[in-house]
């Protein structure tokens, strides 16, 4: 069966020099698999430290990783952590501090997997991510929707 595929790299910007050389590593890795006819689109967001909820992409964004992870019974914190802040000069509100790097699989417009999280089975990094995604895909299977 055919599945139209994507992967969402998320990359905090701005980043030091080797944290930036990491995050082109995964997008180095990512293009390939494009490239090799493995996943039909790559879609690549920067974004900052902190999310406020302001842009509603960004948003909407986050909101399906973390719903993902609900889902799946992972979290995706300390990455992706959502809290809450207090300032005596601008009151309180809600952020997510968002994570250096995020890679997220989608088939047919379903997301089956956010990397990094932890889940029943333990911590998966995003190259382990990128594993099973890269084995999935090599072998005509669709990704487990499953935490592990």
């Amino acid at each position: 069966m055919s599945h139209n595929t994507k992967l969402s790299v998320y990359l905090r910007s701005p980043v030091p020099e080797g944290t930036e050389q990491r995050q082109n590593s995964v997008l180095g890795r990512v293009d390939s698999l494009r490239r090799q006819a493995f996943v039909d689109e790559v879609a690549v967001t920067y974004w900052q430290r902190l999310s406020t909820g302001v842009d509603p992409k960004e948003s909407s964004d986050i909101e399906a990783l973390e719903r993902w992870a609900a889902d799946n019974g992972c979290t995706l914190a300390p990455t992706l952590d959502r809290h809450d802040r207090h300032s005596v000069f601008l009151g309180s509100d809600s952020v997510v501090t968002l994570p250096v790097v995020c890679v997220a699989y989608w088939e047919d417009d379903e997301l089956r997997g956010v990397f990094p999280h932890v889940g029943p089975c333990g911590h998966c990094t995003v190259a382990d991510g990128l594993d099973r995604v890269e084995s999935a895909l090599r072998s005509g299977e669709p990704l487990a929707h499953t935490g592990a």
